[in-house]
C-alpha cells in the first residue's frame, strides 16, 4: 500500500515532524509515501539532513499541495515528482505565507458575518493571532451563540471544515470570501509545478460539495492536468469507483493518499484514513519514471 498526500509540521494545519511521519508510514508498512504540505516542500530540505533508512524502508516521491482557484471556487492541486528545491524556490516567489493569506481571510470573514447578521463576540475577535486557519476560529466565535444556528446548515455548525466548503468557499453563500488576490488562478499554479518538472494531479474532488460537477468538467477541460486523486479517506464506494472509471476512460494517472495532518485531524490514520482505506501500489506504475527521493 501507499499514501501519496500527507502533511507534515511545514503545512499551517500539519503537526507531525519528519521523523514521526517516517515512522508511522514505516510501521504502516507504506511502500511508497508522498509528502505534500500545502505551498511548500520545506519538509523534503529537512530529509536531506538525516538518514531516512533509520526511520523508513520505502520509497518517497517529491510533492506539494496548492492552492488554487476554479470558477472562483478554491481548490487545491498536487504535484508530484518534481525539483523539490525549485518547486520551494518558485512558491516562495509568488504565494503568500500562511500568515498573510489567514490575516485578510479573516479580515473578510469577519466583514460577511456581521453584514449576515452573525452575531460574534468582538472582544475575542481581538486576541486572533493568525496562527490558524481563519475558518477554524470563527466557527468556534459562530458557536457560542445559540441564535446563529438558524443562518447555517447543522453539518456547518458541527464542523469548521465544512463550514469553510459550504460557505467560506462557496460563492454562492453570503459567507463567501473572495480569494482572487490571495491565491495563484489555476493556469498559472499548474505552471509553477510544470516549471518544477511536476505531474499535476487534482485530489479530494467531492471535497468540493455541491460545485463538486462544475469544478470537475472545467478540470476535464485542462490538457496540464496528468491524473486525480481516487483514493481518498472521505470518499463513498460509488464516488471512488467513479473515479477511478473516469480516469481509465480518459486515461489519467491514479493516485490516492489519507491527507494525514496529524494532530490537527486525529481521525485520519497516516495511510489508512478514517481506518479502512487501501490504496494499491500499483497505481503509480503507467505514472513514467520517477526520482524517488
Amino acid at each position: 500500500m501507499i499514501d501519496l498526500h500527507i502533511h507534515s509540521k511545514y503545512s499551517f494545519d500539519g503537526s507531525d515532524n519528519i521523523e514521526t511521519i517516517l515512522k508511522k508510514a514505516e510501521e504502516a508498512n507504506l511502500e511508497i509515501i508522498s509528502i505534500t504540505d500545502h505551498n511548500n516542500t520545506d519538509a523534503y530540505n529537512e530529509l536531506e539532513k538525516i538518514k531516512i533508512s533509520d526511520y523508513y524502508s520505502g520509497k518517497i516521491i517529491a510533492g506539494i499541495e496548492m492552492n488554487t482557484k476554479v470558477e472562483n471556487i478554491p481548490i487545491e492541486i498536487l504535484g508530484y515528482n518534481l525539483d523539490y528545491k525549485k518547486m520551494n524556490q518558485i512558491a516562495y516567489q509568488n504565494i503568500l505565507s500562511p500568515e498573510e493569506r489567514t490575516k485578510v481571510e479573516f479580515e473578510r470573514l469577519v466583514d460577511k458575518c456581521i453584514k449576515f447578521g452573525i452575531q460574534l463576540d468582538k472582544s475575542e475577535l481581538n486576541n486572533f493571532d493568525y496562527s490558524e486557519f481563519a475558518s477554524g476560529f470563527i466557527h468556534r466565535n459562530i458557536k457560542k451563540y445559540e441564535e446563529n444556528k438558524s443562518k447555517i446548515n447543522e453539518r456547518s455548525w458541527n464542523s469548521a471544515r465544512d463550514f469553510y466548503r459550504d460557505y467560506m468557499s462557496n460563492p454562492s453563500t453570503p459567507l463567501y470570501v473572495e480569494m482572487d488576490d490571495l491565491v495563484p488562478d489555476l493556469d498559472t499554479a499548474i505552471d509553477m509545478i510544470q516549471q518544477a518538472n511536476g505531474l499535476v494531479f487534482i485530489p479530494h474532488i467531492y471535497e468540493y460539495r455541491e460545485n463538486t460537477p462544475k469544478v470537475l468538467n472545467k478540470l476535464l477541460e485542462n490538457k496540464n492536468i496528468s491524473g486525480f486523486e481516487c483514493y481518498y479517506t472521505t470518499f463513498t464506494n460509488e464516488q471512488q469507483n467513479y473515479m477511478l472509471n473516469l480516469c481509465n476512460q480518459k486515461k489519467y494517472f491514479i493516485s490516492g493518499g489519507a491527507d494525514y495532518h496529524g494532530a490537527k485531524k486525529p481521525d485520519v490514520k497516516l495511510g489508512f484514513g478514517f481506518g479502512n482505506l487501501e490504496i494499491p501500489s500499483n497505481i503509480v506504475n503507467s505514472w513514467g519514471k520517477f526520482v524517488y527521493f
